[in-house]
């Protein structure tokens, strides 16, 4: 089909007005400063276990990305809350707080030791910092004793860990800069599953050597493949156009098979993301191809639906 417009006109009122960041900002470095508290806790809770130095086949930081989720996940919250969007420049600014805010955890960590411990001659953070890092050792599952530190390549785990960290507070905001985003509202939208429609015949065992029945078959699945997209080019059509009833037609006809379209290996799938505020929305299509972990999914464009279209569906 002809790929729709990726982007919508907006179709509700214009506020004319950006909002600011700043609250957003402070949600984040408030769950931020609660995930470090945490960590702290479970430190003091336990015997010799630190959450931040979990590590899964030695390399891949699980405690730092877990506490990097917690952490970030006040800038997902408060971009949802302030209806402020997840932006490429804000998605850097979550980086260098981030970063930020894990080196203030290291240098409180310092401060902390040094009221504790301190006396003689006081130590600088940054000769700290080193000698912590080559500190680092590891004690291998089953056993009491940690090896030998690690000097220099401490240095290597301490990347993976602030790398972790970082990584671990992106995956909110990601997973929200993906949803679909009312401009004119400034607002995120509610996304629910429209219809799926068939793409494919179900599968079929055919011998290699009979070379019949496969060209028979593969003949059976263009068709199909042929019949969902034209369907779902009426779809388009039928949305671009303001036609409620025949879209609900359209619909309501794959609806009832549902179930049995779920287990087709082709399906085309459809989800409608409707503004709270205004009632505008937002169809977007994509092709699914495989089940479970091998599904594979393209997608095959979005175009913008009117207020009144949105109100009139039964879903």
């Amino acid at each position: 089909m002809d790929a729709p417009p990726p982007t919508p006109e907006p179709m509700g009122p214009a506020t004319g007005r950006s909002r600011s960041f700043l609250p957003l900002v402070g949600l984040g470095l408030l769950t931020s400063a609660a995930a470090l508290f945490g960590v702290w806790a479970i430190g003091q809770a336990t015997e010799d276990f630190n959450l931040m130095g979990l590590y899964h086949f030695w390399v891949f930081p699980t405690g730092a990305l877990i506490v990097g989720i917690a952490a970030g996940s006040g800038y997902g919250i408060g971009s949802w809350w302030t209806g402020v969007r997840i932006s490429r420049s804000l998605l850097w600014l979550v980086v260098a707080l981030q970063i930020a805010v894990y080196f203030a955890a290291q240098y409180i960590e310092f401060r902390h030791l040094l009221a504790a411990y301190g006396g003689g001659e006081q130590m600088g953070f940054f000769d700290f910092f080193d000698e912590s890092t080559r500190a680092i050792s590891f004690r291998e599952e089953g056993k009491s004793d940690y090896g030998d530190p690690l000097g220099g390549w401490g240095y290597a785990f301490r990347l993976l860990e602030l790398a972790g960290f970082v990584l671990g507070g992106l995956v909110v905001p990601l997973a929200l800069k993906a949803k679909a985003y009312c401009e004119s509202c400034q607002v995120y939208m509610r996304t629910r599953h429209l219809v799926t429609i068939p793409a494919s015949v179900p599968a079929e065992k055919i011998k290699k050597k009979d070379l019949e029945a496969q060209t028979s078959h593969q003949q059976v699945q263009d068709e199909a493949w042929q019949a969902g997209h034209q369907a779902l080019e009426a779809l388009r059509q039928s949305a671009e156009a303001g036609r409620a009833s025949e879209l609900q037609r359209i619909v309501d006809e794959h609806a009832a098979h549902a179930k049995e379209v779920a287990k087709l290996p082709i399906r085309l799938t459809v989800d409608l993301s409707v503004c709270p505020s205004c009632g505008s929305g937002i169809l977007r299509a994509a092709s699914l191809t495989g089940h479970g972990d091998q599904i594979r999914r393209e997608d095959l464009g979005t175009w913008p639906v009117s207020a009144g279209l949105t109100g009139s569906l039964t879903i």
